[in-house]
């Protein structure tokens, strides 16, 4: 899912005007709210007008109508619109949630309405090779995916605040098709966990580090840790305590802890725990929470902000100026300036926001925002991902 391809037409007339209609009702698609099911039905369509050789190829032909305009391989996957919503119900046994690693297609090739050509095919979240097994603890759950043919380096995944495995798992997924063992977590919202984002012991990440380092098929001086939005915070905080991770990428991170949740409102408690006890964190407070957003800008104040001094390992932030959720762009920044690490670096993007996952993937959250940059931007985001991982963990 994370690969660009190229799709081609050949044995058109000379400069004939053709559409190409790209459909799916069988895709998990990561931007897509949680209440959404697979079988959602999606669409997109782009014109485009036949060279001297009757060919049209998306890597070199620019649209000129329909979903998207010019050049861009991958338009037709990023610019996928929801047409038909099916809803789901949210699935809290681990051994009933599908591992959704497979993405069909149905392309289209039509001129002046008439049918000249159609085909299937399907884009793959996790490779044929690599095998899952689910992990059931106290308070966590996972789902590792490995190929155990040779030791690997490994990487934990961890999502935000809708809770469950279902993103952090095709993430994990993703990245496992990289020669990575992949770890994905849940650590609230499955069965026989806390139902809620309050008081999650940090502990979680200890217990897994140890589950990973006694795998046969991991490398456990190599172990890295992946986290996106809450995850990223959880994943900041593991650093400030555990320092044998050996390196990181936190994706719309923050600096401090903040106060945790209980369904859509604040917990009056931390996020996290730690030996049994709160860390602190800052209270969620709405009209600060206006006025930071009016003002763009954050309200600057010490509670919740996080040790990051004690951080060592291997550190890549990924953060946007135009977050919308908290400012995970000066939050970077403060990162950068006290963390230890003796490789750091920050991707920034100007446009896309606080949801930026797997590339080449449609974003109904930006919906009518929606700008070339912000694929280029998610692309970019995604290649440096893989990069600090391959780079500093193989």
């Amino acid at each position: 899912m994370d690969s660009r391809m190229n799709i081609r037409i050949q044995g058109l007339k000379k400069f004939e005007k053709i559409k190409i209609v790209l459909e799916t009702s069988r895709f998990y698609n990561i931007n897509a709210p949680m209440n959404w099911s697979n079988n959602t039905f999606w669409q997109s369509e782009a014109v485009f007008l036949s060279d001297s050789k009757g060919m049209v190829s998306l890597k070199n032909s620019p649209s000129i109508g329909g979903d998207y305009m010019g050049i861009r391989d991958m338009g037709l996957f990023e610019t996928l619109k929801a047409v038909s919503i099916v809803n789901k119900k949210h699935i809290k046994d681990l051994k009933d949630l599908p591992l959704n690693d497979v993405v069909s297609y149905k392309i289209t090739v039509l001129s002046d309405g008439k049918l000249l050509a159609k085909t299937n095919f399907n884009r793959f979240y996790k490779n044929y090779n690599i095998n899952y097994v689910d992990i059931l603890r106290d308070s966590w759950q996972g789902r590792l995916f490995y190929d155990d043919k040779s030791k690997k380096p490994a990487i934990i995944v961890l999502s935000g605040s809708e809770g469950g495995i279902e993103k952090a798992q095709n993430i994990a997924m993703t990245l496992s098709n990289h020669d990575f063992v992949t770890l994905a977590i849940s650590y609230f919202g499955m069965n026989n966990q806390k139902s809620s984002l309050d008081r999650i012991p940090l502990e979680n990440i200890e217990e897994a580090l140890k589950y990973l380092q006694k795998l046969t098929f991991v490398d456990s001086a190599r172990i890295g840790i992946y986290g996106r939005s809450k995850g990223a915070e959880y994943g900041l905080m593991s650093l400030t305590k555990y320092d044998y991770i050996k390196c990181a990428v936190l994706n719309s991170p923050s600096d401090r802890v903040y106060e945790g949740l209980k369904g859509k409102r604040n917990s009056k408690h931390s996020s996290w725990t730690y030996g049994g006890r709160e860390i602190p964190y800052k209270p969620f407070k709405i009209r600060e929470f206006i006025m930071d957003i009016l003002m763009k800008k954050s309200n600057i104040d010490d509670s919740g902000v996080m040790n990051v001094e004690n951080v060592i390992c291997l550190l890549l932030l990924i953060a946007s100026t135009k977050d919308e959720i908290w400012d995970s762009y000066n939050a970077s920044i403060n990162i950068m300036k006290k963390a230890k690490s003796y490789e750091k670096s920050i991707v920034l993007t100007t446009t896309l926001g606080h949801m930026n996952t797997v590339p080449y993937l449609p974003n109904p959250r930006y919906e009518k925002y929606r700008t070339d940059k912000i694929y280029y931007e998610a692309a970019l985001s995604w290649e440096n991902t893989l990069h600090w991982f391959i780079n500093y963990l193989t």
